[in-house]
């Protein structure tokens, strides 16, 4: 089953400042080592530009990280995948830091009450899937009015998909919930069918061995980055741009700000001209979804399963759920939760959320696992205050607010992320692709190589 995995927080390595930065001498201050910000960093050291990123976390990485020893695999925590392989542009990164993209196995089993569905069932999973995308795209064409909803229309025309999709019995209830909350991480009655739809189709979609979190933190790490550091104020009102932070003040001849829109919403820092309210809006219409993982790992073998399967769900409660047991042939399982079920397991702590994921793999491989159980850990991104959740998805309606979002400020401070991106947001390629297009922005301010 594809995934759209954009989730957060980097590799377990601190990085100080690789060279000494000097305030007077800076072309760009970028605000956030994600990946948006190192591909903006390393665009402008290409061009011969004087760069530092301002990190508020001990790592780079951002919504990316590898759990490297905790479970004898590299537990991506949060960017897993590089979907569409075929044009996503992050691929790039993979071939700069000479890393072997893994296909993604597309072999998939699928459990209704621990059951797993007879064969005929698994062709009408697949007759269900292939309608709901038939009904999304039909809809597309001639949407209902939003305007009933209390939603106000945008420029191009949308749906919300929880009116298009509407279950009827628990094979269905699974399949629409890998559309909203296990693939976008968000409720149906939440989803923009136009955001949703927008990006190029998954396949092909790979891993990396080490991690993809590892990954990046690797391909990052020549870039100069100020860790530990939050940004207070950027003030573009002068001859350069002044980055007050709680480290001293930058200043820079332009900037560029790559937090994710939860953050900016939250307001964490300010701006001087403040933001206009076009600006503000688009923030605020590309709230964050949530993802989340619990991962599992056992004493003993506790999962009868091929190595690496891929496994989806409900549990006898109706609670959707994705899973991959035994990744890298190792006994262990990594469990998936999306929308409001992962808000709710987040708001009752770690311990309800590995609870969740144990009962959800006893139910199919058996109640032995559970005094099995070796080492666990569940993310929990929407709590995470340097996230505030996985990745931006549009409000319905609103689908154009990331071309909003990309828009310069006051001339020399640029905006990227994956939210800025109109074809890839939500995905690592969506992240590094806008930090391409802001450091190109920055150097056409910024002139030719001096």
């Amino acid at each position: 089953m594809n995934r759209r995995h954009l989730l957060m927080s980097a590799t377990a390595t601190a990085l100080g400042l690789a060279r000494p930065a000097h305030a007077a001498d800076l072309d760009v201050v970028i605000i956030g080592a994600g990946v948006a910000g190192l591909a903006a960093a390393r665009t402008l050291m290409a061009a011969h530009k004087n760069v530092l990123v301002v990190e508020a976390r001990d790592r780079i990485g951002g919504r990316a990280v590898t759990d490297s020893t905790t479970f004898g695999f590299p537990f991506d925590q949060g960017a897993q995948w590089i979907e569409a392989g075929k044009a996503n542009p992050a691929m790039a990164i993979l071939r700069e830091a000479n890393a072997k993209p893994i296909p993604d196995r597309q072999e998939q089993t699928l459990y209704i009450s621990g059951k797993e569905l007879p064969q005929d069932e698994y062709a009408r999973f697949e007759k269900i899937a292939v309608d709901a995308s038939r009904k999304i795209a039909a809809a597309l064409k001639k949407p209902p009015p939003l305007a009933g909803l209390g939603v106000t229309p945008g420029k191009e025309p949308d749906v919300i998909v929880g009116r298009l999709l509407v279950p009827q019995d628990p094979l269905q209830q699974l399949a629409y919930a890998l559309v909203g909350p296990l693939e976008a991480g968000v409720e149906n009655n939440e989803l923009s069918a136009r955001d949703f739809t927008r990006q190029p189709d998954t396949e092909p979609q790979y891993s990396v061995a080490e991690g993809l979190g590892a990954l990046i933190a690797r391909w990052g790490a020549k870039v100069p980055v100020k860790l530990g550091t939050r940004v207070v104020r950027i003030d573009s009102t002068g001859t350069r741009i002044e980055v007050v932070t709680t480290g001293g003040e930058l200043y820079a001849r332009t900037a560029i700000v790559t937090v994710p829109t939860g953050v900016l919403a939250a307001g964490p820092f300010g701006f001087a001209p403040q933001l206009k309210a076009a600006k503000l809006e688009a923030i605020a219409q590309l709230p964050m979804a949530l993802y989340n993982k619990i991962a599992l790992s056992f004493a003993q073998k506790a999962i009868d399963a091929p190595a690496g399967r891929s496994v989806s769900g409900l549990t006898r409660k109706g609670q959707a759920f994705d899973a991959i047991v035994r990744p890298y042939n190792r006994d262990a399982a990594v469990v998936f939760v999306g929308g409001a079920h992962a808000r709710e397991l987040e708001e009752q702590g770690g311990a309800a959320a590995v609870s969740f994921a144990l009962s959800a793999m006893a139910e199919i491989y058996g109640d032995g696992l559970r005094g099995a159980l070796a080492h666990s850990f569940a993310t929990r991104w929407g709590k995470d205050p340097l996230a505030r959740g996985s990745w931006s998805m549009a409000i319905p309606g609103r689908a154009e607010a990331r071309l909003v979002l990309a828009q310069p400020h006051h001339d020399r401070v640029f905006f990227a992320g994956e939210a800025t991106d109109p074809v890839w947001a939500t995905r690592v390629g969506g992240a590094y692709a806008s930090g391409l297009r802001a450091a190109g922005e920055a150097l056409a301010v910024l002139g030719a190589k001096r």
